[in-house]
């Protein structure tokens, strides 16, 4: 590919891609070692390799990467390009879950880091005279030159999202090249900015023939959203450049395959709102399917993970059908001003179960979703959302969940598949003057009992369950109106604990700036269990809460006490504090959290914060760090 010399940079995506033909340059592949693994019962061969990017300003570009295809298949397989996330590697392990369900499977190592099997003296990816990667963050937004960009004029294809998606072309190219491949059944998946990735490529390249984005590939917020109050988008770009070719929002207007978002309720790189706004682009509906995790951040519960098998193994094997995303209809207008949800799913008949969620939080990242009380009419499920305020907006979505046919495993382990399988609707969205203009009253009051039973933790997220120094439990409930805590009360918690010990909490404070003038931070408080069979009652004031001591011991100097309940983002149930080591015993039972005490009096904290762009980007990259941790988690638990 040769550099732009005289300054006719291409305005369009149409432009930025003419004449690039993804086939012409020899990948000249350069297989390092190669060998056989067995997952699920299937003999599956594995290929550590490196193939050209390109030539680019005389030097070749050459990317590492994971290759396995299932040593016992019949025919030509269907092909798919797996594309890991920021501050991640590629990896065999999907490579060997795809195999195992029957693809040819390419992981491609677009960050550049060391290989899980790589040795001192084997060849990774060298980027030669360019670099993509995130030792280069600004240019996921600039296009500006420098000694590490293919143009020396300001240039979309300087932009490090360009480079990469050129790469996933590339990745295509290798599938279309291997004897065991059809080249007519090919797809690509990724996570976080692979999901990103996934987008723009499935825009772009017409050989994709089924795409599955996961928590990425939502595009710049509109500004509907960011005019929304409360809603604390975040970054928003307004370069020209970058929308009319980089966005996502360009690639999605191509897209004429079907494709999967598989992300949850609260994903902070793909905000749900303007994913399901942006999305509204795609030609043809019929094509969007969804798979919204309930609660989660930047993770999948395994019946979305299922969901990705069935959606590649529906689209590209030809096995059975996926049903279309369920409709859901809100009714505004009702005779008792009670907003009324409406889903007919399809194929009715082989539905296990249905879920509506509503809120009334306009922050898409500190949203608590209510889980609504469904009622059965014919094939359709209703559901009445009784709000607390029509100052706030309205939030809708539903999730149905379907038989998994047996024979598929998944994500992260390898193990069967979910026996269910998640498919989601179209979000729905409300502003005040909607729910105003339509007559809906604020019926919904406050209530003390938080959450019931914490063996469940239905309203919120865990991890590490039989990890007891791992066990957490985490919820957005406290941002709902409807569970904050009243003036002068006590958080009680009921517990079990034949063992004994103590019972940690994590109260995370205006996370996101999504309260304006309240201090964010974070804090704990703790209290001994007595070891015995029998239940007993442990209670916190504001008092016992104190700043969460960081590595910075100035830091606690400058966390004012907490003086109210309100601005509490999320309340977790942890293991360990810091300097101080603990777990979570699976014989501990918790139930009835609740308030005991207090009124209320306060008037209610509603959010309304703004982020700047530098603020943000700390709290992207600390989400990522997470996300990141819990992942390493997951690694430790199947490696034993």
């Amino acid at each position: 590919m040769s550099p732009i010399i005289d300054s006719k940079v291409p305005q369009t995506l149409e432009e930025l891609w003419a004449g690039y033909d993804p086939s012409a340059e020899p990948l000249d592949v350069k297989v390092i070692r190669q060998w056989d693994e067995v997952l699920a019962g299937k003999k599956i061969k594995l290929q550590m390799l490196t193939f050209r990017v390109g030539t680019f300003k005389g030097k070749e570009s050459r990317i590492a990467a994971y290759f396995g295809w299932p040593l016992d298949a019949r025919g030509k397989l269907p092909g798919l390009v797996q594309i890991h996330g920021g501050g991640q590697r590629a990896s065999k392990v999907p490579v060997l879950v795809d195999a195992a369900n029957g693809y040819a499977s390419l992981s491609i190592n677009w960050l550049g880091h060391k290989l899980d099997d790589q040795k001192p003296e084997d060849a990774g990816t060298d980027w030669g005279a360019l670099d993509p990667t995130q030792k280069r963050v600004s240019h996921y937004s600039s296009f500006k030159p420098d000694e590490f960009t293919l143009d020396s004029v300001p240039s979309p294809r300087n932009n490090n999202w360009f480079i990469l998606t050129l790469t996933a072309r590339r990745a295509l190219t290798f599938l279309t090249q291997q004897p065991m491949v059809d080249a007519g059944r090919l797809g690509v998946y990724g996570h976080s900015m692979g999901g990103h990735i996934t987008t723009l490529v499935t825009g772009v390249d017409p050989r994709i023939k089924a795409a599955a984005p996961s928590c990425g590939g939502g595009g710049a917020p509109p500004k509907k959203i960011v005019d929304r109050p409360g809603s604390s988008p975040g970054f928003v770009h307004t370069d020209p450049m970058l929308l009319a070719m980089i966005d996502e929002v360009q690639a999605l207007k191509n897209v004429k395959v079907p494709i999967l978002y598989w992300g949850p309720h609260n994903d902070f790189n793909a905000p749900l709102d303007t994913l399901m706004h942006n999305w509204a682009v795609i030609p043809d509906h019929s094509n969007v399917h969804f798979s919204v995790s309930p609660h989660l951040n930047h993770r999948h519960v395994p019946e979305s993970d299922a969901a990705e098998v069935r959606f590649f193994n529906a689209f590209l094997k030809g096995e059975g059908k996926i049903p279309a995303t369920p409709d859901l209809q809100v009714s505004l207008k009702t005779e008792n001003g009670i907003p009324l949800a409406t889903v007919r799913p399809d194929m009715p008949a082989e539905v296990r179960s249905v879920q509506i969620y509503y809120s009334i939080n306009p922050n898409a990242l500190t949203r608590f979703w209510r889980s609504a009380t469904i009622h059965k009419v014919g094939d359709a499920w209703q559901a009445e959302l009784p709000v607390m305020s029509t100052s706030m907006s309205l939030f809708v979505i539903a999730n149905v969940l379907y038989a998994m046919p047996e024979g598929s495993v998944s994500m992260p382990r390898g193990a069967s598949c979910a026996p269910e399988y998640l498919v989601s609707s179209w979000e729905r969205m409300f502003d005040p003057a909607d729910l105003q203009a339509a007559g809906v009253q604020a019926t919904d009051s406050p209530e003390r009992l938080v959450i019931a039973d914490a063996g469940s933790w239905r309203d919120g997220f865990e991890f590490g369950r039989n990890q007891p120094p791992h066990h957490e439990a985490r919820t957005r409930k406290l941002t709902d109106p409807k569970w904050r805590g009243p003036v002068g009360a006590t958080l009680a918690f009921d517990v079990r604990d034949p063992e004994g010990g103590d019972l940690n909490l994590n109260f995370e404070i205006n996370q996101w700036s999504v309260y304006p003038g309240l201090k964010k931070g974070s804090y704990y408080a703790t209290a001994p269990l007595k070891a015995s069979p029998d239940w007993q009652t442990v209670s916190f004031s504001l008092s016992d809460i104190k700043p969460l001591p960081t590595k910075n011991p100035e830091d606690i100097k400058t966390m004012p006490p907490l003086v109210s309940w309100q601005g509490i983002t999320e309340l977790a149930i942890v293991p360990s504090l810091p300097d101080k080591p603990g777990k979570w015993p699976d014989t501990r039972s918790i139930r009835n959290i609740r308030w005991v005490g207090g009124d209320y009096s306060e008037p209610v904290l509603m959010p309304g914060g703004k982020l700047t762009g530098k603020e943000f980007q700390r709290l992207f990259q600390n989400n990522i760090d997470d996300s990141i941790r819990l992942e390493d988690q997951d690694r430790a638990k199947v490696s034993k």
